[in-house]
């Protein structure tokens, strides 16, 4: 078609193909100006339904106004030849394309490119349009590295019943919500749903479903099967892990309320960060990605280690730690956070020193209790002197009851929230000794019991190897390893006895974990063994026209051109040869060399 002319546009140049539709680059002689042109397929849209639903919703969509949506200038008339769509050029990479060049190594750029999306999706929503398809490829970066969401509504121009026909899915697998494998409408929190895995990809480097076939993505889709942010990367932060999750909910319910509250949610982390002038940062990451990415870590860290000292004054320790934590990501020897880590590390221990001491108290009373209990149903009763009872009374202070009110440890702010200065004291009852005969309690000496004398449990080497080279190895959650020689020395993992999960990661495998229990004195070398289960490879044949796509050597049908088609691997590496059937009879062979996990494409012309 380049060349040709389509209602008043001149075609110059093709752009892309997707599984609805070709895109062009053409000219507007009209208003002098450059234009995307996106035609669909004459199979999804050939019938007279079809092309009023197509014109209908064409004309919702070109009613958006955002500075992140693509702007609709025209669109094909009702008895037009072909359905088409007109909308502005934007001279620039889908986020994909730009992602795989310039991997994003900080969490905060991630934030930085999605507030634009998920604001664009709120000026939507509230007009009435879901997008139904968000992902990498349909958001493309314009000038300064402004987000741009393209395609709004093209899901919902061709009818349902259209697409069923020509065995098409509604929308990108892998960033599918669940209501939507199951068939069910999609609204809002559809969108919010695939935003978050889009958002989790830049942020973890991997999309949080995948599967070897379709039915196992969907699967995973549905159980809600991910691994956790911060297992994937550590130091997101705590409060972007809570984020990401909450927007990969399994029921649309449980997600946030709108588009608009995760947008807000990443504002506050960037504002934490002392980022606020987010067109500028954007602009400045789209220059120099590498240079600007190196410089953000020096940047941002003053910011934290405010926030953290801030966090840490108001009681709010686990806050503390989340921002201690991404400053120790950024220099693991600064003194200042190692100081206020200490200074946590010390209050926990004094808290654990309380706790041990109201429990010797109290199991001493207790014991005195069930001795006395046992007396007063074996034994005569006897006259008791006032100065037992007395003695017996004062044997449990008030001190010990309060001691017992305060909580583990292991959850210091709920500690911080139990002794507020705004809480209202509660009146604590004086205990009451079971028996008069107990034995009494020193009270100003209470027995802590001393370990001192204990030895830690020494730690014990787990020997994990991996078939594959450049995978990365994880001991419960934390990066161990990142690059493996194949039928090298076994990597020597110390941990200490208990549960520990070892996890394999490797872009052409499927990820695998082994759960080991280690116990205190066993001295032997646990070996871990990985062996790598090859994912497959995807490939699409692009085409101007439908036709079946072979494999050569066996004559199966693998699937339909203008399609993603997975194939499974028994390799990292394999060629296939491909046979392409035109409904004309016409034949064309194509010769892919795949690579597991990767995506690869073909085109033919018929």
């Amino acid at each position: 078609m380049i060349g040709t002319n389509l209602g008043r546009y001149r075609i110059e140049a093709e752009l892309g193909r997707g599984g609805m539709s070709v895109v062009y680059r053409a000219h507007d002689p009209v208003l002098g100006r450059a234009v995307a042109l996106k035609v669909l397929h004459p199979h999804l849209a050939d019938r007279r339904e079809a092309r009023e639903r197509f014109t209908r919703e064409a004309r919702a969509v070109a009613r958006l106004a955002h500075p992140h949506i693509v702007e609709v200038y025209d669109y094909a008339p009702p008895d037009a030849e072909r359905a088409y769509i007109v909308t502005e050029f934007i001279d620039g990479p889908t986020l994909r394309a730009f992602v795989d060049e310039h991997p994003v190594a900080r969490a905060e750029v991630a934030a930085l490119l999605m507030i634009p999306v998920f604001d664009a999706l709120q000026h939507a929503h509230q007009t009435g349009i879901v997008h139904r398809d968000v992902k990498p490829e349909n958001i493309m970066l314009g000038p300064e590295g402004t987000p741009v969401l393209m395609d709004f509504g093209i899901a919902q121009m061709v009818d349902t019943e259209t697409l069923t026909a020509t065995g098409m899915i509604l929308g990108s697998p892998a960033h599918m919500a669940p209501e939507v494998v199951e068939g069910e409408e999609a609204g809002p929190p559809a969108d919010v749903f695939s935003a978050g895995t889009v958002l989790y990809w830049l942020v973890c480097g991997a999309l949080p479903f995948t599967g070897p076939s379709p039915a196992a993505l969907f699967r995973r889709i549905l159980e809600s099967r991910f691994d956790p942010v911060l297992q994937r990367r550590p130091h997101a932060g705590r409060a972007l892990a809570r984020i990401i999750e909450h927007c990969l909910q399994r029921s649309p319910d449980a997600r946030p309320g709108s588009a608009r509250e995760v947008a807000e949610a990443l504002r506050a982390l960037l504002a934490e960060a002392g980022l606020t002038d987010l067109a500028a940062e954007r602009a400045a990451f789209w220059r120099e990605p590498a240079v600007y990415q190196e410089a953000l870590g020096r940047r941002v860290l003053p910011a934290y280690l405010a926030s953290a000292r801030r966090a840490l004054d108001g009681g709010l320790t686990a806050r503390a730690l989340d921002f201690l934590d991404r400053v120790l990501a950024l220099d693991e020897r600064h003194p200042e956070a190692l100081a206020l880590l200490d200074r946590i590390e010390r209050g926990q221990r004094r808290w654990r020193t309380v706790r041990r001491a109201a429990l010797a108290v109290a199991g001493a009373a207790l014991v005195g209790g069930i001795a006395g209990t046992i007396r007063l149903f074996t034994e005569p009763p006897a006259p008791v002197p006032d100065a037992a009872v007395a003695a017996a009374t004062d044997a449990a202070p008030p001190d010990a009851a309060l001691a017992l009110a305060v909580p583990d440890a292991a959850t210091p702010d709920a500690a911080v929230v139990a002794r507020a200065p705004d809480a209202a004291p509660r009146p604590l009852e004086r205990p009451r000794p079971a028996v008069a005969s107990a034995p009494p309690v020193e009270p100003s000496r209470p027995e802590v019991p001393s370990t001192a004398s204990v030895p830690p449990p020494a730690p014990v080497r787990l020997d994990v190897r991996a078939d594959q080279k450049n995978g990365r190895i994880f001991v419960d959650g934390v990066l161990h390893a990142e690059v493996w020689e194949i039928d090298s020395r076994a990597k020597p993992v110390v941990v200490p006895p208990g549960r520990h999960v070892v996890r394999f990661e490797h872009p052409a495998c499927e990820p695998d974990e082994e759960r080991v229990e280690v116990v205190a004195g066993d001295d032997r070398r646990r070996p871990v063994l990985f062996r790598c289960r090859w994912l497959p490879a995807y490939f699409e044949v692009r085409s101007n026209k439908p036709a079946e796509v072979r494999d050569a050597a066996t004559g199966q049908i693998l699937g339909r051109t203008n399609q993603e088609i997975p194939f499974p691997m028994r390799h990292q590496r394999a060629s296939l040869t491909l046979t392409i059937q035109g409904s004309e009879g016409s034949v064309m062979q194509r010769v892919l060399a795949l690579v597991a996990g990767q995506k690869h494409a073909a085109s033919v012309e018929f």
